[in-house]
């Protein structure tokens, strides 16, 4: 079977437009068959081919910013049978013995494929449920509750009858099934406590509106590593940085994806240096340039410390590659279509501790941050190559007493020569039936990446240089 189990980041519209944009654009060929708001299915074209397939799906985890965890489907249970065996309100038992039966049964095939040797060993493994939808009564009344404490039972009961010579299950506080607020296992207990090891595993169980898959975790996001260099890095500005995920998402759309290290990326608003830093670590060539002096300072000495924790050599002309400079003087420091992307997180406004009033916020966008985009936009048509991406962030502001505002991105830069870019393509995903699940043109122009109640929130937009 070539499918596999893709587990999204929290902002999963964004991971499963990345992840689109990846399986479309890059050397690994591949298709969404099916997701939720949790997973996407993945069928591959040639991945199945290569022996070594495991190590193409970890170059794949290590580049993409919204995956969890890549998870081997090893069998499917239509939905249907779902819901009659755990059913929201129960009616008929006697249906939901023969129903569970059918689930313990292709359990029961899926173990030894799961395990390739059961018998004598001490099997341990670790059960998570990814919903449809975390919000859904189904998932906090029937699934964590009931689905779950049978998963464990039954596996363990199973693994026993294949002759494991004893098993032994992942706990969860058992508060968190009583409330029915529980999240599934994140990767650095996967690390923890050993699950890809051939006697241990993460079984994954993720539904969406047509079934539930089952799969078993083979490679995952290493947070620690990305939190080390987004923490410990010298210099950094908690409070507004870009996170490293996003980084990555925005270099992803870029469409760059063979002979890296031959292409050139710039940031003209390095800030501390958080998208060059992992421009750096996906062997990009990295330039970037800051109005702040401070910054640019600042970027370089996180540039090498980054390097000197990689054990890499320093690039003799790295400081020559940072460079102080207003925007609107881009062209001139670093020269003509020179660039095979730009990722950039442009001004945004002030840090706002309290909403600010509407008259203010226009005034903001009109007198300071449209001229900075427009500027971004005019020099960065000169200093990238032909057909050449740039992934750029705007802001949009809540405001006390008039709503949210944005500026105009796209006649900014439809101004300028660029053509924008859909994040997601509608031919290639099959739409869902809930509402929450679906996608339309006005969803995929551009997304948005922020946490409940942010007063500035990150609108993401991607668009291409006319030849």
């Amino acid at each position: 079977m070539n499918r596999f189990l893709f587990v999204l980041g929290s902002n999963w519209q964004l991971s499963l437009a990345e992840l689109d944009n990846f399986l479309k654009n890059s050397q690994i060929k591949g298709r969404i068959t099916d997701y939720s708001a949790n997973i996407a299915i993945v069928e591959f074209e040639t991945l199945h081919k290569n022996k070594y397939y495991i190590n193409d799906l970890m170059e794949v985890q290590y580049l993409l910013g919204g995956c969890q965890k890549i998870a081997e489907i090893y069998d499917f249970v239509d939905i249907q049978t779902m819901f009659k065996a755990f059913p929201l309100k129960v009616e008929k038992f006697k249906l939901i013995e023969t129903e569970r039966n059918k689930i313990n049964g292709v359990m029961r095939d899926s173990l030894p494929k799961i395990f390739t040797n059961i018998k004598n060993e001490s099997i341990f493994f670790a059960v998570s449920i990814y919903p449809n939808l975390y919000d859904d009564a189904y998932y906090s009344e029937v699934l964590v509750k009931h689905f779950l404490p049978f998963l464990n039972k039954e596996i363990m009961a199973l693994v026993i009858e294949l002759g494991a010579k004893k098993s032994l299950y992942y706990q969860y506080p058992e508060e968190n099934i009583k409330s029915g607020n529980l999240n599934p296992i994140f990767p650095h207990h996967i690390i923890k406590y050993g699950l890809f090891n051939k006697d241990r595993a993460e079984i994954i169980f993720g539904l969406t509106e047509e079934g539930f898959y089952i799969a078993r975790t083979l490679t995952c996001d290493d947070p620690n590593f990305k939190k080390k260099i987004d923490e410990e890095r010298p210099f950094k500005e908690f409070k507004s940085a870009i996170s490293p995920k996003l980084a990555l998402i925005m270099l992803n759309f870029l469409n760059l994806f063979e002979e890296r290290e031959k292409k050139k990326i710039l940031d003209p608003f390095v800030g501390n240096g958080t998208i060059l830093l992992f421009a750096l670590i996906e062997e990009f060539q990295i330039y970037g340039s800051d109005i702040d002096d401070i910054k640019v300072k600042n970027t370089i000495r996180n540039l090498n410390w980054l390097l000197n924790e990689l054990d890499e050599p320093i690039p003799f002309l790295l400081n020559e590659q940072i460079r102080q400079t207003d925007i609107t003087k881009l062209s001139s420091i670093f020269g003509s279509e020179k660039f095979d992307g730009i990722a950039s997180e442009p001004e945004l406004g002030p840090f706002y501790n309290q909403k600010p009033y509407y008259t203010e916020t226009k005034e903001l966008i009109d007198s300071k941050l449209v001229p900075i985009f427009e500027a971004t936009f005019r020099e960065a048509y000169k200093v990238l190559k032909p057909k050449a991406r740039i992934s750029i962030v705007a802001p949009i502001i809540s405001t006390v007493d008039g709503g949210d505002l944005t500026l105009n991105v796209e006649e900014l830069a439809k101004k300028y020569n660029f053509n924008h870019i859909l994040l997601l393509d509608l031919n290639r995903i099959a739409n869902k039936s809930n509402q929450k699940l679906q996608f339309q043109r006005k969803n995929v122009n551009t997304m948005i990446d922020a946490k409940k109640g942010q007063i500035v929130k990150r609108k993401i937009y991607v668009f291409e240089k006319e030849n």
